[in-house]
């Protein structure tokens, strides 16, 4: 199985760490060289114009993640107000709109979600010329919501293509590089529809990045 390795990080990528490394260059040498890097568009510690330009550097595609929202947020019907607001951060960092990059919420672990905010939400995106992305805890025994409330959002965006949104899915965990395509996946699709796989973490000192594959190259044209 051919996967593509990337990481996830809620820090900058380009962080200095006390051994002399970034953390680009860090995960580098404990792994391999990371094709993309999950970074965060909206929330703490936001992708800047100094960092961005390090990646396109390095010819590393990158991932732009919603790190602000609130499980209160997402429980509503209506996701059209987080949607905005995340097109305007995209559109003033010069993030193309052409309907091929995606914008990610991140669902925590613990949440619950309702699919009308999904749905309200991956329509504003797609309407202004982005894709929805969905980052949410795949593991049905430990968060049934996710599962349920997404294959709820399948189900009523399937005349619509889903909007062409894409999922990573966070479960489960594995500690090396995974042999075959098998995340957890809600019960509407099947694995190899899930588009990458949060599986493992690279550390140094208090500093990590989540390891991310992804399933093909294809993936990789959904980010910037």
């Amino acid at each position: 199985m051919k996967t593509i390795f990337g990481v996830n990080s809620a820090t900058p990528i380009n962080k200095k760490l006390k051994n002399g490394y970034t953390m680009y260059d860090w995960v580098k040498r404990q792994k391999c060289f990371p094709a993309f890097c999950m970074r965060t568009l909206s929330g703490e510690n936001k992708i800047n114009a100094e960092e961005i330009k390090f990646l396109k550097e390095k010819d590393c595609k990158i991932g732009l993640v919603i790190r602000d929202l609130s499980e209160t947020k997402v429980s509503t019907n209506y996701g059209v107000e987080e949607a905005l607001a995340a097109i305007k951060v995209a559109k003033e960092l010069g993030v193309p709109n052409n309907h091929e990059i995606a914008l990610f919420a991140e669902i925590k672990p613990e949440w619950s979600v309702n699919h009308d905010w999904m749905v309200s939400f991956a329509q504003t995106l797609y309407d202004n010329g982005y894709i929805p992305g969905f980052i949410g805890n795949t593991d049905s025994s430990k968060n049934f919501n996710f599962d349920r409330q997404y294959s709820h959002f399948m189900q009523s965006t399937r005349k619509y293509n889903y909007y062409d949104a894409v999922i990573m899915a966070t479960e489960p965990k594995c500690d090396k590089v995974p042999e075959e395509w098998a995340p957890y996946c809600p019960s509407e699709i099947e694995p190899e529809n899930i588009n990458l796989w949060c599986c493992g973490i690279t550390t140094f000192d208090f500093t990590s990045v989540e390891d991310v594959y992804a399933k093909d190259e294809k993936t990789l044209e959904n980010m910037w």
